[in-house]
């Protein structure tokens, strides 16, 4: 029981030695910044600022050896605005710029920026622990915004491209001077323009007159247009009547033509069923004809046959024939003394059949 005792306390002297070792040893760098070492003794490695960036995790930490720094690596936000506690600075903040005709302009810029991957240790060389770069930031965008913005006339910044072809020309400049303090740029905005409320007042109405012109101008153009729109209506009516007839007569035609094509198409037909029944009626008669003919024949042939049997014995039979058929012996009395009736030959010769021809 001892021993399971000892063993445990054992185990969380470790954990706890462990935990504590860690702790004291090492140096977690959050999600969203990006550390730098500097070696206060050149122990285990050159004195100074390590030559790279540290992510986030765990990073070894050895006291009075290694120093730590932290930097933002995140997109970062510049906003120079006139509305106070609403930018980067409490009060406010906005870029004041002249126009080239004398006239004082309010601007609301925001930067979008981050330190470069890779060169927050090339930025603490420069600059120095803190947020010492955030105001070169400024600085340089504020400079670059009244260079390129100050080079506009005040109508200039009522057109958009042109506010965007100086918002590029702001990215460009702020990029370039930003490089060498290892900062990117991402993008430039100008989210607001303010003039003077003397120059708001005469511009306003400087832009009702002009509209009041257009606007007669437009008016005097509609008149003019309304004759022409008269002329195109009453053109385009009589074409669309003159297409109309025209596609009627077209169709009429096409009928015409079609009953025509029918008509014949009809009389084709019925030539061919009159052709076609006059043949047929002519080989019936022909084929009835010749049907008669054969059966003419036949009945002659018949006949001339009958006549060929009836001129020799086969005559004297038939006649004896027709006179047995006549005989009437229902009330005849015969002696059969005197006649045999099962004698064939003698009834034939009694009825006229030739002896020889028996």
């Amino acid at each position: 029981m001892k021993s399971i005792k000892a063993i445990s306390v054992i185990v969380i002297a470790i954990i706890l030695g462990g935990w504590l070792t860690v702790q004291l040893l090492t140096v977690d760098i959050p999600i969203g910044k990006t550390g730098v070492r500097i070696q206060q003794y050149g122990i285990f490695g050159k004195k100074g600022v390590v030559q790279a960036d540290f992510g986030p995790g765990w990073h070894r930490d050895l006291g009075p050896i290694d120093s730590w720094v932290d930097y933002d690596s995140t997109v970062q936000t510049l906003e120079m605005t006139k509305q106070a506690r609403h930018g980067s600075s409490a009060g406010e903040d906005d870029v004041k710029v002249q126009s080239v005709d004398g006239n004082k302009i309010s601007l609301d810029v925001t930067v979008k920026y981050r330190i470069a991957e890779g060169m927050a240790h090339k930025l603490y060389e420069d600059t120095g622990s803190g947020t010492k770069y955030r105001a070169i930031v400024r600085n340089e965008a504020e400079k670059a915004s009244m260079g390129r913005f100050g080079q506009m006339t005040t109508e200039e910044f009522y057109d958009p491209k042109e506010k965007r072809r100086r918002s590029k020309e702001v990215f460009d400049e702020l990029t370039a001077s930003l490089e060498d303090n290892y900062i990117e740029v991402i993008d430039v905005l100008i989210r607001n323009v303010e003039f003077d409320p003397k120059y708001e007042a005469k511009i306003r109405s400087k832009k009702l007159a002009d509209q009041e012109v257009e606007l007669n101008k437009s008016m005097a153009d509609a008149e003019r247009m309304s004759g022409k729109t008269q002329v195109i209506e009453a053109e385009t009516k009589k074409l669309i009547e003159i297409i109309t007839k025209e596609k009627e007569a077209e169709l009429i035609g096409m009928e015409a033509k079609t009953d025509l094509q029918i008509a014949k198409i009809e009389a084709q037909y019925k030539k061919y069923v009159t052709e076609k029944t006059a043949d047929a009626d002519l080989i019936a008669d022909q084929k009835q004809a010749a049907g008669q003919r054969l059966v003419k024949e036949a009945e002659a042939e018949g006949e001339r046959l009958r006549n060929e049997a009836l001129a020799g014995a086969g005559g004297d039979i038939m006649v004896a024939l027709e006179a047995a058929k006549n005989l009437q012996l229902k009330d005849v009395t015969v002696s059969t003394l005197e006649v045999d009736l099962l004698d064939v030959n003698q009834m034939a010769e009694k009825l006229g059949v030739p002896a020889e021809k028996k």
